[in-house]
């Protein structure tokens, strides 16, 4: 048994240690969406038994056993304990197990290094890289608050400032294509051949914090990279994050926030500089769903408070369908909301509010010029149509 690199994230709590953790990602293939220098992002994964953290460095090494910075952290735990353990010493580690994360501390840096990469690959190939033998020494976890350990590290600077958001500028209903784009170019073909907006999903539920994790098929980062290369700010672009409720014990508020948190570091890693115009959350998945008005409302507001405390260039929104918008009073929340409209043709929505941005209509057709007439006489400005096959069938003028 070996664990899904996509299950694999390496913690840093120095800058020094992050570099360390990106190098040993690089050399096993790891994206660099899963080098994390987030304390409460590494709690949640090394709590939720479904990842496998990789602790780079004395400091994360301390952090995750001790805390001894007195962090802030999702269990609300005081510092001098963590409900975590690492592996046993002195061997790779092939599983996954709940509490329980990888010490790659070594007593010097390269050490540390060696011991990152080492363990890395070890994880998910069941062997050392070819040639790489003995494994340093790793460290004893200290309660010592490491001098230059953040609970915040980013040396990658991704600033806010250095971003643009999608679609700021439209004014008019517009009627976007929400698809599943398979590579860069499909995403670039879309624009090319007219349409002035772009949806995708960009993660599915799982049934424990954070709730919701990237798909492996990218297309929502296809869509950030054909933008980039599009330079065309004025082109709108939703992404879509399937989030799940939670799970017995947890609240609506804080299963919303462990999501947008989650997604707003991940949009952080995305290609280019141009990020959506809404950060939305559709809310659907494991564990029992939300059944009363204030839980709905929580979960959507956990969300926003999520992505902005991450982010607060990030414009975030809520999806549902008609009856879930009128039955739990979704319409005196500030949040943008997307509303599910299907069939398209000859329909029209049921329900009104003064927060509704667009509607994502299902199914249209080729030719689709009437389906894009028809969602644009709703009136909402950020619209979809979604072709039966998720694909990029045709243009808007067809």
């Amino acid at each position: 048994m070996t664990v899904p690199s996509q299950k694999i994230y390496l913690y840093a709590a120095t800058e020094g240690d992050f570099w360390k953790a990106m190098a040993a990602a690089q050399a096993c293939n790891i994206p660099v969406s899963q080098v994390t220098g987030d304390f409460q992002e590494a709690w949640r994964y090394v709590a939720d038994g479904q990842h496998l953290v990789i602790a780079v460095g004395g400091a994360a090494l301390y952090a995750l056993y001790y805390n001894p910075c007195n962090w802030q952290n999702p269990a609300a735990e005081a510092g001098g304990h963590t409900p975590f353990s690492h592996y046993a010493n002195g061997g790779g580690i092939q599983t996954i197990t709940k509490n329980f994360f990888v010490n790659a501390a070594g007593y010097t840096a390269l050490d540390s290094l060696k011991l990152a990469t080492m363990l890395t690959y070890y994880a998910i190939n069941g062997v050392y890289p070819y040639g790489w033998t003995g494994l340093p020494i790793q460290e004893t976890p200290q309660a010592v608050c490491v001098q230059g350990s953040s609970n915040h590290i980013d040396p990658l600077q991704r600033s806010i400032t250095t971003v643009q958001k999608a679609g700021t500028n439209i004014l008019s209903p517009e009627v976007g294509l929400y698809a599943v784009f398979d590579s860069v170019q499909s995403a670039e073909s879309a624009l090319q051949i007219g349409w002035p907006g772009l949806a995708s999903t960009a993660a599915l539920g799982i049934s424990t914090p954070p709730y919701t994790e990237l798909l492996s098929n990218h297309s929502d980062q296809y869509v950030a990279a054909a933008l980039a290369n599009n330079n065309n700010p004025l082109v709108f672009w939703i992404s879509f994050w399937t989030v799940s409720w939670p799970e017995p014990g947890d609240s609506f508020q804080s299963a919303g926030h462990a999501a947008g948190v989650y997604a707003a570091n991940q949009l952080a890693n995305y290609p280019g500089t141009i990020r959506p115009s809404f950060v939305v959350i559709d809310p659907e998945g494991y564990n029992q769903p939300a059944t009363t008005s204030s839980e709905w409302k929580d979960f959507i507001s956990g969300w926003r408070e999520g992505l902005l405390s991450v982010d607060s260039s990030l414009q975030p929104g809520f999806y549902c369908n008609q009856f879930q918008y009128q039955q739990y009073q979704l319409s005196s929340l500030p949040d943008p909301a997307f509303i599910a409209i299907s069939p398209i043709s000859g329909n029209q929505p049921e329900v009104t509010g003064g927060n509704i941005r667009g509607y994502i209509a299902y199914t249209a057709s080729c030719p689709v010029i009437s389906d894009v007439e028809q969602v644009k006489s709703w009136g909402a400005t950020y619209n979809t149509v979604q072709f039966a096959d998720s694909g990029v069938d045709c243009g808007p003028n067809s």
